[in-house]
């Protein structure tokens, strides 16, 4: 049977104590991560997660309430596992000129800070002997500062950092100043893309909503988008890439055929272990991928810091059902520990309802559609069904952060000794 958004608040809320038990059977030995971000797309006939990320950008696209909600959040987890840190050190993507980025950093100070935590930025910069003072538009500046490594101790500003929280995700490795203090910093640094990758945390997070579908009654292909890995591609032969598309292709489009759904299947082929966008084409057919031009070629293999991929996760494209102003949008939910406490719609008006809208052009909104701009009114969704929609994206958020939790608990069980 179909479990359209109604469906499924009405199953989530009937049973939310044998829920909430499972969830907490789960956690048992488990130590959640500091935040995250997941990507999450509806399609009327579905709903699942398509991107979790452990290192998330965008705090400043959050509103002031859920900015509140961020802090009260950071300082409960805070207090709960690292109960001596007083002085926090961010770790930022050395992006000297990405204002849209800086701005998140400076978002996230403060909204560390306003936990009740004194929070000094910082980079891997080359050379880096005195503070940087960054401008932000309207706001103070960003004083970015040296690092200074003294042993396994990170000294900014002469203050001693007692935990220091990456805001970069390692792509190109633990930055050399950081080597000597991975063990004081969150997330491990071997949660980075540098060792990370999207199939592992696909295959974890599915499992987990395929056992709690048996435990709770339905089908779990309702709440997660098919997934495969295939590796050691290379840029001139795409046809091991093509065999994995269409496995992906033909089992959607079983499932297509079963819930009588009329659009046509179509994937997501992305850089396994790729960020901010980069990596990713969508394509509804083998033909479609193996005609790929020039320019589609490059932006496939393209990847951050100039690292080309070579291994690629094939995921379920959902196509989003949702609009504001007739634009597709998806939510975009933010976890501090294992508690789903913020987001905003990402909206995209170059796109329409199959395409990824992580890219540039896109723009953000709080989840408040109703407290926007009344011109748009007549193009809201439907209210009551917004409500439905946040709520449910909340709700199976808790399996991202469940299974990064899992996940680190894995990557770092990788590095004991056998």
């Amino acid at each position: 049977m179909k479990m359209p958004l109604a469906e499924i608040v009405k199953r989530l809320s009937a049973q939310e104590m044998a829920i909430d038990a499972w969830f907490a059977e789960q956690w048992q030995g488990l130590t959640p991560l500091p935040y995250f971000s997941c990507d999450i797309r509806h399609s009327a006939d579905k709903i699942g997660i398509v991107d979790t990320n452990l290192f998330p950008a965008g705090f400043n696209n959050l509103c002031k309430a859920y900015s509140r909600e961020v802090s009260e959040a950071f300082q409960a987890y805070l207090s709960e596992f690292y109960p001596q840190a007083k002085t926090i050190g961010l770790l930022a993507e050395t992006h000297t000129r990405n204002k849209f980025y800086l701005a998140n950093i400076q978002k996230l100070q403060s909204l560390l800070q306003n936990s009740g935590h004194e929070c000094l930025v910082t980079m891997a910069l080359e050379p880096f002997n005195e503070p940087l003072m960054v401008p932000l538009n309207e706001n103070a500046p960003l004083t970015i500062y040296p690092p200074d490594v003294k042993g396994e101790i990170l000294f900014l500003a002469g203050k001693k950092i007692d935990l220091l929280l990456s805001n970069n995700d390692f792509t190109s490795g633990i930055p050399i100043p950081f080597t000597p203090m991975t063990s004081a910093m969150i997330p491990a640094p071997s949660l980075g893309w540098h060792k990370r990758s999207k199939s592992q945390h696909f295959k974890i997070l599915n499992q987990l909503i395929n056992e709690f579908a048996s435990r709770f009654a339905f089908d779990p292909w309702l709440m997660t988008a098919y997934a495969r890995e295939i590796d050691n591609i290379d840029e001139s032969d795409l046809n091991p890439l093509a065999e994995a598309v269409q496995h992906v292709l033909d089992a959607v489009q079983k499932k297509y055929t079963e819930y009588e759904i009329s659009d046509p299947p179509y994937v997501f082929i992305k850089n396994n272990a790729g960020t901010y966008g980069l990596g990713v084409i969508s394509v509804n057919s083998v033909d479609e991928l193996l005609k790929l031009n020039r320019k589609q070629r490059q932006k496939l293999f393209s990847g951050k810091a100039g690292l080309r991929p070579q291994s690629f996760l094939i995921q379920e494209g959902i196509p989003t059902a949702d609009t504001y102003s007739d634009f597709p949008i998806e939510p975009v939910i933010y976890g501090i520990g294992k508690k789903a406490v913020a987001g905003f719609f990402r909206i995209h008006e170059g796109k329409n309802r199959f395409e990824s809208l992580n890219s540039p052009g896109m723009s953000f909104s709080c989840l408040c559609l109703h407290k926007l701009d009344e011109l748009h009114e007549a193009a809201f969704i439907n209210c009551c069904e917004k409500e439905r929609l946040v709520s449910v994206s909340k709700a199976i958020s808790r399996f991202a952060a469940l299974a990064a939790a899992k996940e680190a608990q894995t990557s770092e069980a990788s590095k004991l000794p056998q």
